[in-house]
């Protein structure tokens, strides 16, 4: 975690200046609902009590300077963004989100902003949604661009998609956005609604261990996941034309076992995943709802072995985790975020926690000779400016 402010960081890199802007906005967990955002499913995330902060304010000129606590050197810029060609860098996220809301302002002055994060990087726990969120809601109370909830989360997503080149779904920025406190998030991704389910699991916690392998989603298996949803699709809908399938998510597990033995065997398997992990979904809001801790452990060790086995995004490191977690006493766990590394989650009881740590801590180091960091999360609010009176 960071020891500086964004605030402080400003400072002490641009010099003293007028008081700045100052929003944050926080990583995400997804308790369950893995790759189905992006096929148009049901997602249940909650916001986790690590975030992005960003210190901003306005310079006379058109220039953009800007700074972070988790990487070396000033970025500069000048307005407007004339075309551009991503650097693999991190300020390629801010000249993506300025892209798009070129497209709302012509900019009458540039800025300074200054990041600070406690949000793990490249662990699938959504940092870079946690930045896009944070620098977006600062830059459009800067320049006065309104956006209702659903444009702007849009904004975030084709931000990251269009010019840095991840495929990700919507699902990361509307979490980081629109999370409530002591909830998670239900997402009807095709119909871009939401509804606010209350997790109160009596006695019990939620451990994120992050394993400590990194990966580039970009460059990773996640955008070929995505081709091979498209492929699946296409195939189901000229086998099945009558259904007029918009998404696999509009598919039953019915329909796929009646077509499976013609389908492409690894077409078929991506499908089983989505159709499978949308009704966990389902399963586990129920289970919330009803304060049934061991039905939701139950559905996060279906959907590890889902996305191990249906999906292959996972790897031994996160294997391992869940599996020591499942000899050892949690309740539940699975890899989360787009997998090929990064957390895994664990439903633990709050009175084994101590114990847990320790234990899991020990046996990943003695099976991989890798430190694995381990902390709790709890459901926390979405995005806020915090130097005004009202959130967002």
């Amino acid at each position: 975690m960071t020891s500086i402010s964004s605030a402080e960081l400003l400072i002490t890199t641009f010099g003293s200046g007028p008081a700045p802007q100052i929003t944050k906005a926080p990583g995400r967990v997804n308790l369950i609902g893995e790759h189905t955002d992006y096929n148009d499913g049901y997602v249940l995330p909650f916001a986790i009590d690590r975030t992005t902060e960003i210190a901003l304010r306005p310079r006379s000129d058109r220039t953009v300077h800007a700074c972070s606590t988790a990487f070396r050197g000033v970025a500069e810029l000048e307005l407007p963004i004339a075309e551009s060609t991503p650097t693999g860098e991190w300020h390629d996220y801010l000249i993506g989100i300025l892209l798009e809301l070129s497209h709302h302002v012509e900019f009458p002055h540039g800025f300074d902003v200054a990041i600070s994060s406690s949000v793990p990087l490249r662990a699938g726990l959504s940092s870079s949604a946690a930045l896009e969120v944070a620098l977006a809601l600062a830059l459009t109370r800067l320049y006065g661009i309104g956006l209702d909830d659903v444009e702007f989360v849009r904004l975030c997503q084709r931000a990251e998609v269009e010019f840095v080149g991840t495929s990700c779904g919507i699902m990361d920025q509307y979490a980081s956005l629109l999370a409530q406190d002591g909830s998670a998030l239900l997402l009807d991704v095709a119909t871009m609604t939401h509804r606010h389910v209350p997790i109160d699991l009596e006695d019990t916690s939620f451990l994120v261990v992050d394993s400590t392998v990194r990966r580039e989603l970009s460059h990773s298996g996640y955008n070929e996941r995505r081709r091979e949803c498209q492929e699946a699709l296409n195939w189901l809908r000229d086998t099945l034309p009558e259904r007029r399938l918009r998404s696999l998510s509009e598919l039953t597990m019915r329909e796929l076992d009646d077509v499976k033995y013609r389908m492409p065997e690894l077409l078929c398997r991506r499908a089983a995943h989505v159709v499978s992990e949308n009704e966990r979904v389902r399963r586990t809001t129920e289970a919330l709802v009803n304060g049934e801790a061991s039905t939701v452990g139950e559905l996060l060790y279906a959907s590890h072995a889902s996305l191990r086995d249906q999906y292959e995004v996972s790897t031994p490191e996160l294997d391992f985790l869940v599996e020591w977690g499942a000899r050892n006493g949690a309740l539940g766990a699975r890899l989360v975020g787009g997998g090929f590394g990064g957390t895994t989650l664990h439903l633990v009881s709050s009175y084994e926690k101590r114990r847990y740590v320790e234990g899991i801590v020990d046996a990943y180091k003695r099976e991989t000779g890798k430190r694995a960091d381990v902390w709790g999360v709890r459901p926390s609010p979405g995005a806020r400016q915090l130097n005004e009176e009202e959130d967002r």
